[in-house]
Order: structure tokens, then C-alpha cells, then sequence
């Protein structure tokens, strides 16, 4: 019986699968994510050679005819209407230093409404509108899948709205905004989505999805009604599948519907900066997550100072030499700031019991400090789980939306 492969090219970690039709994961995989290169730009062959590194892990086990894919939004790379690459890739880490100006004209213009998203530093609305040859160039803009294809073997041009969403240029009732030229593709909303091929080992692959790792991740969640979840990995977002209009939440695509999302949330990038900050201090590994262990729910209970987790502060963030104690203590202050950040959006966003009765952690974070679950409940009163599942949300998305695809 042939095997499907379905990948997801993460941040942190590009991860794989290799499972049946029936949906039982037989073999997993993963590489070094985008991550790797920082707010730098790309060079697209990175895509294409992982997913052929990953190909070739399989290939060596098992037949496989089908491959779906899955991505970290707000990247994009640009391309002519031959579809020939002439940019390298730009992460949703990749800023402009002129961006607050083209920034504070989106919110005046009433992006959000038309989009679903805020403007932010990192969106490709804003990396593409902040150049100064960008209405002379005929280019347009394709994600992680589109480059496998182009890179790789044929593109049928078939972008899924779950990407195009993301960029900026994308109005949630179905058209352009700003420029209908930006997408030579053809929009697709369905749950299929053929991409086009990969020659691999003198055969074509056929390449599904392109989705964006955020619907994946939801899709392999079976979050149920009145559930909320937080995701706390690299990048951290809270999902809530609701019709209700909450105030700061983001209006995310959704296959034909749309979710509720708070977006861009400190989280392990700014952690993990903290952690090598300290390890290098100390000249110990892993020090700052031994600490954090040693924190109790009294500790938290009894912290009173909070500190700001965004990404840029804590470059600046100076830790000096400290004793055990001390270094405890920073632990203790670090945590509970990591937790406020989402009680204070669940607050001010008034969503609460009896609204929500359950809360889902995912994500390697709440894995790594189960202490996180314990304080939510005690903030919140509302019945918190961790998913424990040994494999990721987002490769669970992608096995259950192969049946559509099959």
C-alpha cells in the first residue's frame, strides 16, 4: 500500500509524517525551520532542498505518490508571470526600518475590516508597499508551496486562500485589496487544493494543501464548541472558532468560514533568547528551564512584577551574574509575565465562563512547563488541558484534510 507524506514547514522545524490512507502515522521526520536564518532574507532553494531531504528520508522505506503541505504565514517570496523566482523568501520575522509610516496609513484606511488582519511589522502588505520600485515591477507574490513547485517541478496555479489571507493583499469577502494584480493565481477556499507537482526519483509527486499552518494546527486540534485554544511554540496564537465578534481578535480565513485569532504573541522565540542569554552566562544548558522547574504555583501566586516579552525588548534585556536565588527569582518573573500575556487578552477581550468551559494548551511550551495549566485555572476558574499528543496539531491538520484530497 502506498504512503502519503505530509510536511510542515514550521518556524522552528520543518516536520514531516508519512502515514496511510486510513490515517495511522507510520514514520516521522524533521529538519532545522526558517528560523535558522533569523530575521534575514531566504534563499527559496532552502524549501525546495528540505522538502527533497525529507523525500529521501521516506523514499529509502516506503512508496509514496502524495505529499501535502502546510506553512508559516506572512512569508513570501516574488516571482514573474512565468513564474520565475526573483526574489529570495522574506519570513514574517523580515521587517523594513520605514514600515511605522506605510503601518500607521493601513490603520487609518481601515485595513483591518477589509482583511481581517492588523497591520503589523513582518505582513508582505507592508514589506512590498514600504519599496520605492514597487509600482514599476511586474511581480507577484507565491508562498512556501508555490516554490516547491516552481523549484521543483510544475505549478498548476492554485493558491489557497489560507495563504493568500495572510499576506495582506486579501479581502475576507474574496477579492484583492490594494492591487488585483498581486496574485497570478487562481484563490481556492476549499479543503483541495492541488498545487502542482514535484519530480522526485524520475517521478511527478503530486503536491496538495498549502494551507497556512494556523488552519492546519485547528484542523487537527477537534477543538469542540465553547473551547478556546492557545498555542504556545515558537510563535503563539489564540483560536477560537465563533461567530461572536471579541474585541483585538483578527478575523483568520478558515476554509469557507472564518476564526477568531489573536496573533503574534511573545512567546518561545523570545524564551528561547533567554535561555542562550543565560547559558552562555552561567556556561551551563538548558539552566533557565531547570530554574523555571523549580518554580511552584505559590511562587507565581505571589510574583508582583512583570516584564515586557516582545522580541525587541528582550534584545535589550541585560542579565547580569546572579546567584541561584536571584536567578530563581528572574525565573519566577519571567513565567508569570509569559502568563499574564494571555489572561490580560482573555480579560480585556471579556471572554470567560460560562462562554468557554474548556481551555487547550498546545504547543511545545505548556509541554516543557506544566506549571502554565495550573495557573490558568487559578487565574481563570475555566477547566485547562494540556495536549499531550506525541505528534503535532499541525501534521494531525494535514492527515485529516488528505481525505478531501485523496
Amino acid at each position: 500500500m502506498k504512503k502519503n507524506i505530509a510536511i510542515d514547514f514550521g518556524a522552528s522545524r520543518i516536520k514531516s509524517a508519512a502515514f496511510l490512507n486510513s490515517g495511522n502515522i507510520i514514520d516521522k521526520f524533521e529538519t532545522k525551520g526558517s528560523n535558522h536564518f533569523g530575521n534575514k532574507e531566504i534563499n527559496p532553494n532552502f524549501f525546495y532542498l528540505s522538502l527533497i531531504k525529507h523525500l529521501k528520508y521516506y523514499s529509502k522505506k516506503y512508496e509514496f505518490s502524495k505529499i501535502i503541505v502546510c506553512s508559516e504565514m506572512h512569508g513570501f517570496a516574488l516571482y514573474d508571470q512565468n513564474t520565475k523566482i526573483l526574489s529570495n523568501y522574506f519570513s514574517w520575522r523580515y521587517t523594513k526600518k520605514n514600515s511605522n509610516t506605510m503601518i500607521k496609513y493601513l490603520k487609518k484606511n481601515n485595513f483591518q475590516n477589509l482583511t481581517g488582519l492588523k497591520p503589523r511589522d513582518g505582513l508582505p502588505v507592508v514589506n512590498w508597499l514600504t519599496r520605492k520600485d514597487y509600482k514599476i515591477k511586474q511581480e507577484y507574490l507565491c508562498g512556501i508551496g508555490e516554490i516547491l513547485c516552481v523549484k521543483g517541478g510544475e505549478y498548476f496555479g492554485n493558491l489557497h486562500s489560507t495563504y493568500a489571507q495572510s499576506t495582506g493583499f486579501y479581502k475576507l469577502n474574496n477579492k484583492n485589496f490594494l492591487n488585483k494584480k498581486k496574485f497570478l493565481n487562481k484563490i481556492v477556499n476549499s479543503k483541495k487544493n492541488l498545487i502542482g507537482t514535484i519530480n522526485f526519483n524520475k517521478e511527478e509527486k503530486n503536491l496538495y494543501g498549502g494551507y497556512g499552518d494556523l488552519q492546519a494546527a485547528f484542523m487537527g486540534s477537534k477543538l469542540k464548541n465553547n473551547q478556546l485554544l492557545i498555542n504556545m511554540g515558537t510563535g503563539s496564537q489564540i483560536i477560537l472558532k465563533d461567530k461572536i465578534k471579541y474585541n483585538n481578535f483578527e478575523k483568520r480565513v478558515y476554509f469557507r468560514n472564518n476564526l477568531n485569532c489573536i496573533t503574534h504573541i511573545p512567546s518561545g522565540r523570545s524564551l528561547s533568547l533567554i535561555s542562550k542569554k543565560i547559558d552562555k552566562l552561567y556556561k551551563k544548558k538548558n539552566y533557565l528551564w531547570n530554574m523555571i522547574k523549580k518554580i511552584s504555583i505559590n511562587d507565581l501566586k505571589d510574583c508582583d512584577k512583570i516584564i515586557n516579552l516582545n522580541f525587541s525588548s528582550i534584545k535589550k534585556t541585560k542579565i547580569s551574574n546572579k546567584n541561584k536565588n536571584d536567578l530563581i527569582q528572574f525565573s519566577t518573573i519571567l513565567l508569570k509575565s509569559y502568563c499574564e500575556q494571555y489572561i490580560k487578552i482573555l480579560i480585556k477581550s471579556k471572554i470567560n465562563k460560562p462562554k468557554i468551559n474548556k481551555i487547550i494548551l498546545s504547543g511545545g511550551i505548556p509541554k516543557m512547563i506544566p506549571l502554565i495549566k495550573s495557573y490558568f485555572e487559578y487565574k481563570t476558574g475555566i477547566v485547562t488541558k494540556i495536549d499531550n499528543s506525541k505528534v503535532d496539531e499541525t501534521l494531525k491538520g494535514l492527515i485529516k484534510l488528505m481525505k478531501f484530497n485523496l
